[in-house]
């Protein structure tokens, strides 16, 4: 009885390690799987941001005799600010010269992305100053207001903004001037993002 009893055990040992290996052979493994598609290509300024850029634009109130100024962009994922210096030097009559700069500075915070466009709200503060023979006259201007800008690559990007405009200092007869109204840069107005 003994005898057949290790025979019975180890009957039912080699059925067991019969099944172990079968249930092993049964499993086969899945076929392999296709890499996920690319992600779409964005152009836009979110992920890490566009970083560094310089370009051309106007604000609201600088128009002739200035018109448009140097832009210097530090771009991040959420917002960017823009330095804004602009320089000219004309004929104020007949043997005389006038200067005038244009420094300013804005700050825009990045409230709706979209795959290679963003739509900013924020603000611009400049002070624009003109030195002519028989006197100067500085005016500063703020203007909050609104920002589109679209990628047209992953370096350059097209803007427009428009808002409000506050105008104080030296402008002639008009004291202190309020007006709202929007500029248009697609025509000049680009920034080239070093990446």
């Amino acid at each position: 009885m003994k005898l057949s009893h290790k025979s019975i055990v180890t009957l039912f040992g080699g059925l067991f390690v019969l099944g172990l290996s079968a249930a092993a052979q049964a499993q086969e493994t899945p076929p392999p799987t296709e890499p996920p598609p690319p992600a779409p290509v964005r152009h836009s300024s979110s992920g890490g941001g566009a970083g560094i850029g310089v370009g051309v634009t106007q604000t609201i109130t600088s128009g002739a005799p200035l018109g448009a100024v140097g832009q210097f962009v530090y771009d991040q994922s959420m917002w960017h600010l823009e330095g804004l210096f602009g320089f000219r030097s004309f004929e104020a009559g007949p043997d005389d010269r006038a200067t005038q700069f244009l420094f300013g500075a804005g700050g825009w915070f990045h409230f709706n992305q979209g795959s290679s466009s963003d739509f900013s709200l924020g603000g611009v503060i400049a002070v624009d100053t003109t030195s002519a023979p028989g006197g100067s006259a500085t005016r500063t201007s703020f203007e909050p207001g609104a920002l589109i800008r679209a990628f047209v690559t992953p370096n350059v990007a097209v803007f427009g903004r428009g808002g409000l405009a506050f105008v104080f200092g030296d402008n002639g007869n008009d004291g202190t001037v309020i007006g709202l109204g929007g500029q248009l840069s697609g025509a000049f107005g680009a920034t080239y993002f070093f990446r």
